[in-house]
């Protein structure tokens, strides 16, 4: 549904159009040069251009520009479980450095997990659809994982145990948003908010949690091999594993163990 692109210098594309993609085109310094259906257009750092789906574009970017770029299916950007269908206006004004750095935060959460979690890629799908939507309506920001803390709301939260109880027998499997959400018998936008209002945490971060605990315990408690503990917790390869156990515990798996052994 969603893809995330980063243009860093100078760049020149053909005209072109998506069938059943919205492209959201930002620079967040320098500028660049549309042509958007035959129109001309100057896209100045803090401005961004919105392509619908059909229209033909293309753009030049100058050697010191750079360009967020977010491409985004038809169903995601207009469909209701946003609201109604919405025709954007073609030009938006945005906070440079606000998105910039959420992107980083998209990036880094995409690219630092295992690229076969359905979870993560869904929840950070959610985040950026809502933070574009958001700031093009002109509204507030959506609370929705920027929140440095936020207070538990209990009063919207009557099937969030059926929820938690959900995860903490199936953290080791594929979960998705949508299925979460249908336990709590929430939109999937809305659940989003609603596990971090209770929690403190989204989905995928509390997931994270108790497949790096139980790692841990498999690591000190058996001779599992690393390769097996990271199969058995849903992870595709080694990979992904090391780097959120790493990242969790700040050391790697086998040195956990072996502290262990020299007891």
């Amino acid at each position: 549904m969603l893809e995330l692109w980063r243009i860093d210098g100078e760049f020149t594309n053909q005209p072109h159009a998506h069938d059943s993609e919205y492209q959201i085109t930002m620079p967040v310094h320098g500028n660049c040069q549309f042509t958007q259906e035959n129109k001309e257009y100057r896209l100045n750092g803090g401005e961004a251009l919105i392509q619908h789906p059909g229209e033909h574009h293309s753009f030049t970017a100058a050697g010191t520009t750079g360009l967020l770029i977010f491409k985004i299916r038809q169903e995601g950007m207009g469909s209701s479980k946003l609201g109604p269908a919405v025709e954007w206006q073609v030009k938006q004004q945005f906070d440079p450095m606000q998105l910039n750095r959420y992107f980083c935060n998209w990036t880094a959460a995409l690219m630092g997990s295992d690229p076969c979690d359905r979870l993560i890629r869904e929840q950070t799908e959610i985040q950026v659809i809502e933070y574009l939507t958001a700031t093009m309506n002109g509204s507030k920001l959506p609370s929705l994982c920027y929140s440095a803390s936020t207070k538990p709301d209990t009063g919207k939260g009557h099937h969030l145990h059926q929820v938690l109880d959900y995860i903490h027998s199936h953290y080791r499997e594929e979960i998705s948003v949508d299925t979460l959400a249908g336990i709590a018998m929430q939109s999937r936008y809305h659940f989003i908010r609603l596990f971090k209002s209770a929690t403190g945490e989204t989905p995928y971060q509390y997931v994270l949690k108790l497949r790096m605990r139980e790692a841990m315990h498999l690591l000190r408690t058996s001779q599992t091999s690393v390769t097996d503990i990271a199969l058995s917790l849903g992870y595709s390869s080694t990979s992904p594993f090391y780097r959120a156990f790493a990242k969790t515990y700040g050391v790697r798996p086998e040195q956990c163990r072996s502290r262990v052994v020299r007891r």
